[in-house]
């Protein structure tokens, strides 16, 4: 049986972890995309693109804080401080 147009998966005894976090909606269209060019699972794309990072640049690169988005936040008072009677 041959492989052809299945995607590339690790072998089945390689052991694996999971790694979840929430992305927009473009990322994860992107990275889809990018995986599905390759020829490999998401899962596959990622790890791969992370083991690239680590060989370029010794270990994961480091990334910026997020910007807190100021226009959607609340602004509450500070209130004082009171004790429970």
């Amino acid at each position: 049986m041959t492989d052809t147009g299945r995607r590339a998966r690790r072998p089945d005894d390689a052991p694996t972890v999971l790694l979840q976090g929430r992305v927009s909606p473009e990322t994860r269209d992107e990275v889809k995309a990018a995986a599905a060019a390759s020829g490999v699972t998401v899962a596959y794309y990622l790890e791969a693109l992370i083991a690239k990072l680590i060989d370029e640049n010794g270990s994961m690169p480091l990334v910026d804080r997020p910007k807190r988005d100021r226009a959607n936040q609340l602004d509450i008072p500070q209130e004082a401080h009171t004790a429970a009677a």
